[in-house]
């Protein structure tokens, strides 16, 4: 347990600040892109990093690949992470179901606009998939924030081709997945500061898009068919600024006939640079982990 491999390709990154007002953002910038992972994952994981294409990705016990694997598409909204919220997320789920997880460390604007996390999450998934180490058994595909709109985008976009086999479930926690913010249901939602939070969220988007329409389905999935998806798990806090467009989002994979595990937590679970604590969020993660074991499970014969 706790052992590094490929030292050299771990080198720490300059990480360029983006003119978004928000010292929540400054933070995170700061806080994101760490050449590791936590300590208290590498404790408890065998921690390999190895680039996969043009992607930096971190492999979390890739000696349990056979046993499933989970690939994580971080949060950040675009211009930063992965967090340590979303090690500890990836940490506990591979432990507890004895699995693989990789968190795909995909490139963020400025220096990188749409569709590069796009092409990148492809990317590693067409990489994975041909050197057998993707079909070797079910995979689950997840995200958190900007990284749930993305796994939503890529499920949708998977359905299209068959280099690639669809994952056995969808689990996003807090999906961004209206990058135009025009949902008229948006509230302030009991925040603090919610009208700084949209201010930031809005220039993120922009930088992120690029020449790109905000209204693009591959940046904004709500906007397009959310039919023929795997299983989903949809999670959001009651205090999110994206509560109403996942509640949206809940109803389409309803009305398309999919199966659909809902949990609405109380408090904020988008955005949080350090995962918070809490039976609400316990009971999240056991159901969570639930629907990941079954989809894991190969089907008996």
């Amino acid at each position: 347990m706790g052992r590094i491999r490929d030292a050299v390709v771990v080198g720490a990154r300059t990480v360029r600040r983006v003119p978004i007002p928000s010292a929540v953002t400054n933070h995170a910038l700061r806080e994101a892109r760490r050449a590791l992972p936590p300590g208290a994952v590498q404790k408890r994981h065998a921690v390999d990093v190895e680039m996969i294409g043009r992607t930096r990705c971190v492999w979390l016990d890739a000696h349990r690949r056979d046993r499933g694997l989970i690939v994580h598409l971080h949060g950040g909204a675009y211009v930063s992470g992965p967090f340590p919220s979303d090690w500890t997320w990836l940490s506990k789920q591979a432990d507890a179901l004895d699995c693989a997880a990789l968190m795909v460390d995909y490139r963020t604007a400025p220096d990188h606009t749409h569709p590069v996390a796009r092409e990148d999450s492809e990317g590693v998934l067409h990489a994975l998939a041909a050197d057998g180490r993707l079909t070797a058994g079910p995979w689950v595909l997840s995200g958190q924030h900007a990284g749930g709109g993305l796994a939503f985008a890529i499920a949708r976009r998977l359905r299209e081709q068959d280099e690639i086999p669809a994952p056995a479930a969808l689990i996003t926690m807090s999906p961004w997945l209206d990058l135009e913010l025009a949902n008229a249901g948006i509230t302030e939602t009991d925040q603090v500061d919610p009208v700084h939070e949209r201010r930031m969220l809005r220039e993120a988007a922009r930088a992120y898009a690029g020449r790109t329409p905000l209204d693009d389905p591959d940046l904004s999935p709500i906007n397009a068919s959310l039919e023929g998806l795997p299983p989903v798990h949809l999670s959001v806090g009651t205090r999110d600024l994206f509560l109403s467009d996942v509640r949206v989002a809940k109803l389409q994979l309803e009305e398309n006939g999919l199966s659909v595990t809902y949990r609405e937590i109380n408090g904020r679970l988008g955005l949080q640079l350090v995962q918070r604590r809490g039976e609400d969020l316990e009971r999240l993660h056991r159901e969570q982990g639930e629907l990941i074991a079954r989809a894991l499970t190969p089907p008996r014969s």
